[in-house]
C-alpha cells in the first residue's frame, strides 16, 4: 500500500491475537488500577469519602482509558495527574524537593486546569528563527502573513497540515499547542494523511484539541477543564471522525487563554467552521523526540509532505 511504500508499517503485523493480547492487558490493567486505589482510599479514610483530591504520577499515569474509569467511579471530589506524570517528570520534582525541603524556599501555587501548567521549557527568539531559515533559502521560504493564527485556521480548514510552534516547549510526552501537528478533525482522511506525514503505523489514532468552555458541547464522560490529554472523553457526534477512536472516545486537550496564540487558532477556526476543535498530534517524525528549536522544526518541514509551519507568528512553507 502507498503507507507502507512512504514508510509507515506496522499494519501487517497487527495480528487477531496481539489484538487480543492488548485489550486484555489494558483490561488488567484498569481493574487493578481502580482495585488498588479504591483500596489506598478506604484505607486513608474508613471508608468514608472526604479525601478531596487524588494526585496521580508514574508512567500509568498516561494511561487515559484507566484514568477515565477512576474518575468515573467518584472515589474522590477531584483527580490530579500532572503532564510531566511519566519520567520527564524526576527532574522536576528534585529540584522542587530541593527548593522547598533544602532551601525553604516558599512554594508558589500553580492552577492545575490551566494549559500553561505544561509550558515549562525553553522559548527561542526571533534570531533564534532567523538563524534556523540561513541557509535552507532554496528548501524553505517564509510567507509573510498579517494573522498567523488565522491563516493557520484557513489552512487547516481548507485541508492542509501545518505545525505550529510557539513560546516555551512542553514539559512531559504531550505535545500540547505549542510544538503541535494539526488537521481539520472533520476530515476522516486526515488520520491517515497525518500518519502517512509522520510516517507512522496507519492505525495509530489522534487526539482532539477544543476550547475550553465549549468542550461540554461536543464531548462528555471526562473531567474539565482537562488541558493535559489523560483523560478520555465520549464523542457526542459523528462529525470529527479523524479524532474519534474505535469506540467513540478522543483523548481530549481543553484549551484555555494560556495557552497563547495556539487558542487563538482554535478560535479563528471555529470562526471558520463552527467546530471549536483540531485535531492535535506531536510535532515530530518516526522515533524521533518532539520538535524542540526552530532548527528542527524547519529541518521537518525541509523534508516531510507538511504544508507550512508556523513558528512564532511566521510562516513557513
Amino acid at each position: 500500500s502507498e503507507f507502507h511504500e512512504s514508510g509507515a508499517h506496522g499494519a501487517e503485523n497487527v495480528m487477531r491475537p496481539d489484538i487480543d493480547l492488548a485489550m486484555t492487558a489494558q483490561k488488567v490493567f484498569e481493574q487493578n488500577a481502580l482495585r488498588t486505589i479504591s483500596v489506598l482510599r478506604d484505607a486513608a479514610t474508613s471508608g468514608k469519602n472526604d479525601l478531596p483530591a487524588l494526585t496521580m504520577a508514574g508512567g500509568g499515569a498516561l494511561n487515559c482509558p484507566a484514568n477515565s474509569l477512576i474518575w468515573g467511579e467518584e472515589l474522590f471530589r477531584d483527580i490530579y495527574i500532572p503532564p510531566y506524570c511519566d519520567d520527564s517528570g524526576l527532574a522536576l520534582g528534585a529540584a522542587l524537593a530541593l527548593a522547598h525541603d533544602v532551601l525553604d524556599l516558599p512554594r508558589q501555587p500553580m492552577a492545575a486546569d490551566r494549559g500553561e501548567g505544561a509550558y515549562l521549557g525553553l522559548a527561542y527568539d526571533s534570531a533564534a528563527v532567523d538563524a534556523a531559515l540561513a541557509g535552507r533559502h532554496d528548501a524553505v521560504q517564509e510567507v509573510t502573513v498579517p494573522d498567523a493564527a488565522r491563516d493557520a485556521a484557513e489552512a487547516v480548514a481548507g485541508g492542509r497540515i501545518v505545525a505550529w510552534f510557539e513560546g516555551r516547549s512542553e514539559v512531559g510526552p504531550r505535545a500540547l499547542g505549542h510544538r503541535s501537528i494539526l488537521a481539520d478533525p472533520r476530515d476522516g482522511t486526515k488520520w491517515r494523511e497525518v500518519n502517512r506525514v509522520k510516517k507512522r503505523e496507519y492505525w495509530r489514532p489522534f487526539a482532539p484539541a477544543v476550547l475550553a468552555e465549549r468542550a461540554g458541547d461536543w464531548f462528555t464522560g471526562a473531567p474539565t477543564p482537562s488541558p493535559f490529554m489523560l483523560f478520555n472523553a465520549q464523542l457526542r457526534s459523528k462529525e470529527l471522525p479523524a479524532i474519534t477512536h474505535v469506540d467513540g472516545s478522543a483523548r481530549i486537550q481543553t484549551v484555555d487563554a494560556s495557552c497563547g496564540g495556539f487558542r487563538r487558532v482554535l478560535e479563528a477556526f471555529d470562526d471558520l467552521t463552527g467546530v471549536p476543535v483540531v485535531m492535535n498530534t506531536s510535532f515530530n517524525g518516526p522515533g524521533e523526540p518532539i520538535v524542540e528549536t526552530p532548527d528542527e522544526a524547519l529541518a521537518f518541514l525541509a523534508t516531510s509532505e507538511i504544508d507550512a509551519v508556523y513558528i512564532e507568528g511566521r510562516k513557513f512553507t
